[in-house]
């Protein structure tokens, strides 16, 4: 059910109406379903009530909790997870849709993940229904460009464009490393990814769609796009190879925001980069400020997935770049958090490696700082460090735990 032309006020007031109802239910969640919107309402305007805690439940959750299980099972999985989720004020769930041009979902397009195993379910559809029950927010996650891992190529459908493209050795996909990658470079590429898209938000009622950091993989060759950057050049001499990167991924960035909003203004686009923003220009060619400018996104989620004393990239300063990338534009910010880190030494930290094993509050010490920065709320990645956790850091992942609900649960 859909109201229409509710003012400011009426949805503020339903907005903590159903707030205090789920804290007197102790659910922990302040999301509100979207069906309370107007046709009309950009993300920002609808969501703007309450602080939202996300976390990504990924293909390696699915692989560790769901394969070859029965609905059943899955079923109990599910509200396990949405429970733990929510016992620390987590009112956002990312669930994997799209890892490797699979599908965690019934799909026409990409063959079933092998994640999953033996499975005749849908379990995106689980994940929506159960998680809108308790009044959660649920985005489908893709990772639009990276593909099937090369040892995978012979399960492939023999009729899959995936297969059928890389038989061809066809530049649309190329392998780097041990998998295979779409080039955005080619409008095939770019309308696959789409109708991938299209056929989520066609079947499921998702409140946004997500993607991470899987741009250009890290160390591509100039063999990967060669003959599609030679045509370019034909037509504009000066134009460097970064740049040509560049724009093709801003290509990809705005048909999939055009594709999201024919479905509804509504919809949340969201993109998590790496929070080194160096490294999205130099490595993965993505550029944050160019979607900010053009205004290609509902929302940033940046990794900032390293702790306070981190020597390169702490964490105030760090979000604090990602404060100026978004500016007054009027797009959501929020903090994508490293749970993974949690009780384990972080190698590439220098002097402070040991941060993470030596304090127990940084999590919820960050989702602090990122409010009082008014970012609109904070991630978590992933779900199996503080929700599976190996004996070795159990105090630790308590302890963090307990700082992240003085937070989460407060606000």
């Amino acid at each position: 059910m859909k109201a229409i032309n509710k003012s400011k006020f009426m949805k503020q007031l339903l907005a903590v109406s159903l707030s205090v109802g789920c804290l007197l239910a102790g659910c922990g969640s302040t999301a509100m379903p979207k069906e309370t919107s107007s046709p009309s309402a950009s993300p920002a305007e609808l969501r703007a009530a309450a602080p939202e805690y996300g976390m990504w439940w990924s293909y390696l959750d699915y692989e560790r909790d769901c394969k070859d299980i029965s609905l059943e099972t899955f079923n109990s999985v599910v509200d396990t997870a949405l429970d733990n989720m929510q016992s620390i004020g987590v009112n956002r769930v990312f669930v994997h849709a799209v890892a490797y041009t699979d599908a965690f979902y019934n799909s026409s397009i990409y063959p079933k993940s092998s994640y999953l195993g033996n499975c005749d379910y849908d379990p995106l559809a689980v994940f929506v229904k159960k998680a809108h029950a308790r009044g959660m927010y649920i985005d489908a996650w893709i990772n639009p460009m990276r593909s099937v891992p090369v040892d995978q190529v012979d399960s492939l459908p023999e009729d899959s464009t995936i297969r059928q493209w890389i038989s061809e050795n066809n530049e649309r996909i190329r392998q780097v490393g041990d998998l295979y990658y779409l080039n955005p470079a080619y409008e095939d590429c770019r309308n696959l990814i789409c109708s991938v898209i299209d056929e989520i938000l066609n079947s499921y009622d998702v409140d946004g769609i997500h993607m991470d950091d899987y741009f250009y993989p890290s160390g591509v060759e100039k063999k990967f796009d060669a003959y599609a950057y030679s045509l370019s050049l034909r037509e504009n001499s000066g134009l460097s190879l970064d740049d040509f990167r560049r724009n093709n991924v801003n290509a990809l960035v705005k048909q999939i925001y055009d594709t999201i909003k024919k479905h509804g203004p509504s919809l949340m686009y969201s993109i998590s980069p790496s929070g080194n923003i160096d490294n999205n220009h130099q490595l993965m060619y993505a550029w944050p400020e160019d979607w900010v400018a053009d205004r290609t996104v509902d929302e940033l989620i940046p990794q900032i997935y390293w702790g306070f004393n981190h020597p390169v990239k702490p964490f105030e300063s760090t979000l604090q770049d990602w404060k100026n990338i978004v500016g007054d534009s009027g797009i959501r910010l929020s903090a994508g958090l490293a749970a993974y880190k949690v009780g384990s030494v972080d190698a590439g930290a220098g002097d402070a490696s040991s941060e993470w094993v030596d304090n127990s509050d940084i999590l919820g010490r960050q989702v602090q700082y990122a409010l009082s920065q008014n970012c609109v709320g904070a991630a978590f990645y992933n779900y199996g460090t503080l929700f599976v956790p190996s004996d070795e850091i159990k105090e630790n992942v308590d302890n963090e735990i307990a700082h992240i609900k003085s937070v989460t649960l407060a606000s």
